[in-house]
């Protein structure tokens, strides 16, 4: 058992349906229903979080990528504007 205190509250309401089928999955996963809850929430944050942070592409879709990476830059003009402005810690 963790010794990490639980501080933060979150409140939910639910239809009667949806607090029969987590009571009963809860029971059947052998957990309190906030034990269920929270695995099954953190779970999906996690994929969720998981899903924006690496990229994900094809093959044909990698190869595509990786030759516009390898290609020469073109130059965008506001961005050299951009650029050749002093720093703002050089003084």
């Amino acid at each position: 058992m963790s010794s990490v205190t639980r501080s933060r509250r979150i409140d939910v309401r639910v239809t009667d349906e949806q607090d029969a089928v987590i009571r009963e999955a809860a029971a059947a996963a052998g957990q309190t229903v906030t034990a269920f809850l929270l695995a099954a929430a953190e779970d999906r944050a996690r994929t969720v979080l998981d899903e924006r942070r690496h990229l994900v592409m094809s093959d044909r879709a990698f190869v595509a990528f990786a030759a516009a990476l390898d290609s020469p830059a073109e130059e965008v003009p506001p961005m050299s504007d951009l650029f050749a402005l002093p720093r703002i810690n050089d003084e």
